[in-house]
């Protein structure tokens, strides 16, 4: 079947109004907009660009819902300074910086098809409702994967969610860079340690047709990633790494990731760290923050 061969007419509901998904990338909502109406690629951005209305003033229109509820579920296309009892609703919610496929049960399941793509935060990795792996490395539905075999996982996940609400958002998300960098590494040097891998096995059992997905390895680094996130999180912990004398917090990273071993050399990504104290090159929260006062 052929695309319509008309443009839409910018005040009136389109034959086929399309839903808006919690956090939706606008790109994945104008393109199931296209498909939904059989419309030509492109045609519903020519008539958005023709004046300077805001796009969600015509994306309300065409799909017959409300401004304010489109709003809520996609912040991005609010103003840049949005209304103050606004923005009080959209505390928490993900700002754009990273993207990714949304669980494709829970999309299904919400009659938006088997592809959405929205914003996203560093601690979003598990779907709740369908314990599919939805973090690092997914970058089609076809990488998502259960990991209901691997309960270190989801403990992870808790512990994860557990150290943003101790330490905040924004410290528990630099952290976490941090860690994500030195455990690749590790990965990368020597396969990193075999409880990570013993991990990897498992998934892989359970999902023989993606055995070279890098979201497997993503999903077995992920509670080592966690682990050494707290220690890094950690204002006390972090004051030892700094101090003369990190022993006890190259004794805690031996004891509850290297598995004995102390990190030590020229080439190893903690040492590294301890002694340059880089740091990730962006700052602040991936989620809207309370307006201040």
């Amino acid at each position: 079947m052929t695309a319509r061969q008309f443009l839409p007419e910018p005040d009136r509901p389109l034959p086929r109004p399309v839903r808006p998904y919690q956090d939706e990338t606008t790109r994945s909502f104008i393109r199931r907009i296209n498909n939904a109406n059989m419309l030509k690629p492109g045609e519903l951005i020519k008539t958005m660009r023709r004046d300077r209305r805001p796009w969600m003033y015509y994306l309300a229109t065409w799909n017959d819902t409300r401004p304010d509820i489109l709003l809520l579920a996609m912040p991005q296309l609010a103003n840049r300074h949005p209304d103050p009892q606004l923005r009080l609703k959209l505390i928490g919610r993900p700002i754009r910086t990273t993207h990714a496929p949304a669980c494709h049960h829970c999309t299904l399941a919400r009659g938006a098809g088997p592809y959405v793509e929205v914003y996203t935060t560093h601690e979003r990795v598990i779907c709740p409702n369908h314990g599919l792996w939805i973090g690092d490395g997914v970058g089609t539905i076809a990488d998502q994967f259960n990991i209901d075999a691997c309960p270190e996982i989801i403990e992870a996940w808790h512990h994860h969610k557990n150290l943003i609400t101790r330490h905040g958002h924004a410290q528990v998300r630099r952290a976490f860079h941090i860690s994500s960098v030195i455990n690749w590494s590790w990965y990368e040097q020597f396969q990193h340690f075999s409880t990570a891998m013993n991990t990897y096995e498992s998934l892989t059992a359970n999902h023989p047709r993606i055995t070279n997905s890098p979201a497997l390895v993503a999903a077995a680094l992920y509670p080592s990633i966690v682990m050494l996130t707290a220690a890094i999180a950690s204002p006390r912990w972090r004051y030892i790494v700094r101090s003369p004398h990190p022993e006890a917090f190259l004794d805690r990273v031996g004891n509850e990731i290297t598995e004995g071993w102390t990190p030590q050399g020229a080439f190893d990504p903690l040492r590294h760290w301890m002694e340059t104290n880089w740091s990730a090159e962006f700052r602040g929260s991936d989620t809207i923050l309370p307006p201040k006062h």
